[in-house]
């Protein structure tokens, strides 16, 4: 993990060489744009977490689906040792912490921005469902949306700010051709990896999702119909959309993953 001073020298490097272009990424900051929210409001919100000698850091957001299973991207699960949840901020005293026992990734999913990016992760032990803490809503397979949503998530722990729980303003889901469109204007010479099976995408020119969102919930009316899989970098570019894995495309895997696999050897 970078230390603060790391980043805020890298920062000071970016400043001085101008800014960065435009790209496609699915690094692990906060989404920007957003406001600060409790647990409470959003109780199958998760932290995917990464530890070193005893310290643990978040590195990408992730889902409550029962008692014992939490969804996340599957560029997250290689990282990922414990799940945190209960917290509207992640160094608060509500936090409770389990070891993760089994990963699950998509057999399909390859690496970086590819399309089924989704990863089930097994728990050591099973979590006390109470206020801060309730399993999420989840999609059946080939169920549609349309409208706004929301997005959930802590982003980076690495600066004091990034600890807490914050969420998007509404987020206009879009078409995949609007979303390749889009897409295209800002970087014209690469082709977007938009994939109409494994996809959902959502547009705000004030709002983004940025890096320590990935595997974070894309929220409607209280059902989760996606998780962040990638954006545009840097975050907050005008007129860039929100990547999500579709998880109405991934409802029977979800079932079946976690049927096979409900017992911990």
């Amino acid at each position: 993990m970078f230390s603060a001073k790391v980043v805020i020298f890298l920062a000071a490097v970016a400043l001085c060489y101008g800014a960065p272009s435009v790209k496609l990424s699915n690094k692990r900051l906060n989404i920007d744009g957003g406001t600060a929210t409790a647990i409470e409001e959003y109780p199958f919100v998760a932290s995917a977490q990464w530890c070193v000698l005893g310290v643990c850091e978040h590195v990408c957001g992730a889902v409550i689906v029962n008692e014992n299973w939490v969804l996340t991207s599957g560029s997250c699960a290689e990282d990922a040792q414990k799940v945190a949840v209960g917290a509207s901020n992640l160094h608060g005293k509500d936090k409770v912490t389990v070891k993760i026992a089994a990963k699950y990734v998509h057999p399909k999913y390859t690496d970086g921005l590819g399309p089924n990016d989704v990863a089930l992760l097994q728990l050591s032990e099973a979590l006390t469902f109470n206020i801060r803490v309730q399993p999420a809503k989840l999609p059946t397979q080939g169920q549609e949306f349309n409208g706004t949503a929301v997005v959930v998530g802590y982003g980076s722990t690495l600066l004091p700010d990034f600890n807490n729980l914050k969420v998007s303003p509404d987020v206009t889901l879009i078409s995949n051709d609007e979303c390749n469109a889009a897409i295209k204007q800002l970087i014209p010479d690469d082709d977007s990896p938009v994939d109409d099976d494994s996809n959902v995408c959502t547009l705000n020119e004030k709002s983004n999702t940025c890096d320590g969102d990935v595997g974070g919930p894309l929220s409607q009316d209280g059902t989760v119909i996606g998780i962040v899989t990638w954006y545009i970098d840097p975050c907050g570019t005008n007129g860039a959309p929100n990547v999500f894995t579709k998880l109405s495309n991934f409802a029977n895997w979800i079932n079946q993953t976690i049927t096979e696999n409900s017992q911990i050897e």
